[in-house]
């Protein structure tokens, strides 16, 4: 199905992708919507990127070659730079993005700053050992993005779009106990679902929303981006 797109920028994912406000869809070259899994293919190879540099400088601060602060710093710019883009893709590129749309980020990558402050601390203390725990630690931080880019898609559903409830779908990998309890409640208002990251698998976590509203006739209209 094609549908006529509104000239905005492109996706901070790839520069092929391009945003329908109208459906709230991402469409390629040709018009056609783009697949939600070649979307989260796409936000994977940024967050395998971020993740490789953020191993880097893990083991550079293990090899003593950097200092605690200057790890710290490029952790937290490999945050900043990671989450943004996620929750700009959520929301159709960076020319969409709103002032609320903003501080909403501006919220999460500052609770992902406090988990970094609190590992920083750990490591400074001699908690946390700098040997390999440090580098699977380091990398739950490079995968956070994901959940980032589910709470904008959630966002820009309920205030943008108008939808009523939500379900988690169970994403392509092992599943945790709390993921699956979630995926059984089903449909549910807004704020009864655990955020994506949430459960037992952490910021492994593959999952994803779809929605739903009422139609004029009563009936629900569900949108679920991975058809």
């Amino acid at each position: 199905m094609t549908l006529p797109v509104v000239p905005l920028q492109t996706s901070p994912l790839t520069s092929s992708y391009r945003w329908n406000e109208t459906a709230g869809r991402y469409v390629n070259a040709s018009g056609q919507f783009v697949k939600f899994s070649d979307v989260r293919d796409a936000l994977d190879s940024v967050i395998d990127a971020s993740g490789q540099r953020m191993n880097s400088l893990t083991q550079q601060l293990i090899d003593q070659e950097i200092s605690l602060a200057e790890w710290q710093i490029g952790m937290a710019e490999e945050i900043k730079t990671a989450h943004t883009a996620a929750a700009a893709s959520a929301r159709g590129g960076w020319a969409q993005m709103s002032q609320a749309d903003w501080g909403a980020t501006g919220r999460l990558v500052r609770d992902q700053y406090d988990f970094l402050r609190n590992f920083a601390n750990e490591i400074a203390s001699g908690k946390q050992a700098l040997d390999g725990r440090a580098l699977v630690r380091a990398d739950l931080y490079a995968q956070a993005p994901r959940g980032t880019f589910e709470e904008m898609r959630r966002r820009y559903e309920r205030l943008m779009n108008g939808m009523e409830e939500e379900a988690r779908v169970l994403g392509e990998a092992d599943h945790c106990n709390g993921c699956l309890e979630q995926a059984e409640q089903g449909f549910q208002p807004f704020g009864v679902l655990e955020p994506i990251g949430s459960q037992e698998c952490v910021t492994h976590c593959h999952c994803r929303f779809v929605f739903r509203k009422r139609g004029p006739d009563g009936q629900w209209i569900v949108k679920d981006d991975g058809e």
